[in-house]
């Protein structure tokens, strides 16, 4: 059994509010005895822990536990997170079955690994710094982010220190001397430009008004099949494309553009519009009866392997989706 242990002082969390930390880690190894002395901890206290990270993590904090694994909730976090908009909606699931209980509760929550593209990379850091904006000022919980310091360029966890007001490194636990960055608020993030494609990948571009829905709709699943899609995946973006048209319709100044392309194994779709988003976590949170707005946002998170949203006054509203034919 590992005996490598992380300073967990003031650890419980009740008295703190949410505690937001990344764990820094090299390998495996240290993976498995650092997050397991977190569990462990986690479990002594009688606190619920959840552990959201990808295979083979997750097999091996398993076996490192042990017995004790029975006690802690997992979730493949490659299913949950490979749209990284979806991870906050889990993460409220779990927070809201101990709120007002009184009693501390964590979670453990691997969002970035090595694999991820440059498009999901950026939206995880993204993710990251919504996660103070979600939790803040709510229950009191601890989440410990892990960050693996032989697989990840050094940007990625210079990022970790902008984005978590603590880092865990060894048997050290500090706050963060770069958290908060003004260039991370929620205004700037929101204000940077995605970069443009390359004009001749871009198979379809139009602009749509109320009366050209339907058009849309049929334009999108005639360039489907040129793109690559086909069954399900196919309606499933002339659902999205739909929704994130009808969006600009009601609520983006009554008109947008809408471009579909090609990047390597992903059909992307963009809409454009004059609107302006205000709500860091639009799409993020299930939306409700009431009218208030958001749920095609959210439809197109469910359905679509990766959701970038960029908005400023200047330049108004873009939604880009990506779908992959395999699915997420």
């Amino acid at each position: 059994m590992s005996t490598t242990s992380v300073d967990l002082e003031h650890s419980g969390p009740v008295s703190i509010g949410f505690r937001h930390d990344a764990l820094l880690y090299a390998g495996e190894q240290q993976f498995v005895e650092r997050t397991a002395a977190f569990v462990r901890d986690a479990l002594e206290r009688e606190e619920p822990i959840l552990v959201a990270v990808i295979e083979p993590r997750r097999s091996l904090l398993r076996e490192e536990l042990g017995d004790d694994a029975r006690r802690v909730e997992f979730l493949d976090m490659w299913n949950v997170g490979r749209n990284p908009a979806r991870i906050i909606p889990a993460w409220q699931q779990w927070v809201e079955r101990y709120r007002g209980t009184g009693r501390g509760f964590r979670g453990i929550g691997e969002p970035i690994w090595a694999a991820r593209s440059p498009q999901e990379l950026l939206e995880c850091q993204f993710h990251e710094q919504l996660l103070n904006t979600a939790f803040d000022g709510g229950p009191a919980w601890w989440l410990l982010c892990p960050y693996d310091m032989d697989a990840l360029p050094d940007a990625v966890i210079a990022r970790a220190h902008d984005t978590h007001p603590g880092v865990l490194d060894g048997g050290d636990r500090l706050d963060s001397a770069s958290y908060p960055r003004q260039e991370l608020s929620f205004a700037a993030m929101f204000a940077a430009p995605l970069p443009e494609p390359d004009p001749a990948q871009v198979r379809y571009r139009a602009g749509f008004g109320l009366d050209d829905l339907v058009e849309v709709r049929d334009a999108v699943a005639a360039h489907a099949a040129a793109l690559g899609l086909s069954g399900c995946r196919t309606a499933d973006l002339v659902l999205v494309a739909n929704e994130l048209a009808t969006n600009s319709v009601r609520h983006g100044g009554g008109r947008g553009t809408l471009r579909l392309w090609r990047d390597g194994g992903d059909v992307v779709c963009e809409v454009r519009d004059s609107g302006l988003v205000t709500d860091p976590l639009i799409g993020r949170r299930q939306p409700t009866t009431d009218g208030r707005g958001g749920a095609g946002l959210w439809i197109a998170n469910q359905v679509c392997d990766l959701v970038q949203i960029r908005s400023a006054p200047e330049t108004g509203t873009s939604v880009r989706i990506r779908i992959n034919e395999s699915g997420a």
